[in-house]
């Protein structure tokens, strides 16, 4: 057995490395009801240049919060790019969301026995959006739920080099 190596889908997650800051305008779900939020979100490094970790925090107008953490990585067999992610909610992932690089953009999509949504992660200098669209229950459309604009308020220096 080869050990991996990292390419380039693990050189590209390391635009998202950094601390970042920003407002969130979400549509309303299941789990809360329509809002503007401020969050931060803190990309690092991990595991030699395999993957990257982010720390996010929501809070939104009437205090509430929502906490995640997930894992960014790229699946060894298809370069796909994977995501896992964890949050107050407390919904564990059944599987990863999946996806790649097109343009700048990173394009994951996650199904769940909730729905399906599909993220899209730019990170273009100083500045990431952040754009879900979603696709709950019975319904035969995605709609947005999620638009949200963070920028850099520091940047990591110790990403990892090949």
């Amino acid at each position: 057995m080869n050990n991996p190596t990292r390419g380039e889908a693990h050189r590209a997650l390391t635009a998202l490395v950094g601390d970042w800051a920003g407002t969130e305008e979400l549509a309303a779900s299941p789990w809360a009801p329509a809002a503007i939020a401020t969050a931060t979100c803190q990309y690092r490094p991990a595991l030699d240049g395999f993957a990257v970790l982010q720390d996010y925090e929501q809070t939104r107008e009437d205090g509430s919060k929502l906490l995640g953490h997930n894992i960014f990585t790229v699946d060894p067999e298809t370069g796909e790019t994977l995501w896992y992610g964890f949050d107050s909610y407390g919904f564990p992932p059944a599987a990863p969301g999946r996806g790649g690089w097109t343009g700048g953009t990173l394009h994951l999509e996650k199904t769940t026995p909730r729905g399906v949504a599909r993220h899209r992660l730019t990170p273009e200098g100083d500045v990431l959006t952040h754009e879900i669209d979603v696709n709950l229950g019975q319904a035969t459309e995605f709609t947005p739920f999620l638009r949200a604009r963070y920028t850099r308020e520091a940047e990591q220096p110790n990403a990892v080099e090949e």
